[in-house]
């Protein structure tokens, strides 16, 4: 049970860094952005939406991602790499999944 808290205590802090830098990113993108993040089963889930009226863009992270070493700073130069607000700004994918492998792919994976 100790190791279970542990790995959600891992989650929710990784999570914490890297939604600090999102939204920090997000709001140089598109100013006023309405951000949202919720853990989801095996994934962390961002929601962003640029304004009223504006579609909703995500972000999924896997919690395997979330548990390797030095996490957050990985994360986020893989989100970085992977043109992340780029991608979601320009479309046509408004939903991405980092993955452990530091792959940025369209959500849901087919």
């Amino acid at each position: 049970m100790e190791g279970r808290e542990q790995q959600h205590q891992k989650v929710a802090t990784v999570a914490k860094e890297i939604g600090a830098v999102l939204r920090r990113q997000a709001r140089k993108r598109w100013e006023t952005v309405r951000t949202a993040d919720r853990n989801e089963g095996n994934r962390h889930v961002w929601r962003f939406q640029a304004g009223p009226g504006q579609a909703e863009r995500f972000l999924h992270v896997t919690h395997e991602a979330m548990m390797e070493a030095d996490a957050a700073p990985t994360l986020i130069a893989q989100l970085k790499s992977g043109r992340l607000f780029e991608r979601l700004h320009r479309g046509p994918e408004t939903s991405l999944l980092l993955s452990r492998g530091g792959r940025l792919e369209p959500y849901p994976v087919n």
